[in-house]
């Protein structure tokens, strides 16, 4: 029992760094589009 926990735990930080890798991801993306979006348009 103790090392299903322990997986699960391991899982559960294994997906909160891929969202939060995730969400880096999108923020940057976001803001080259946008960047891109104001400028690039003139």
């Amino acid at each position: 029992m103790s090392l299903s926990l322990a997986s699960l735990s391991l899982a559960h930080a294994g997906a909160a760094c891929a969202a939060r890798l995730r969400g880096r991801v999108v923020a940057a993306g976001g803001y080259y589009f946008g960047y891109w979006f104001s400028h690039g348009r003139a």
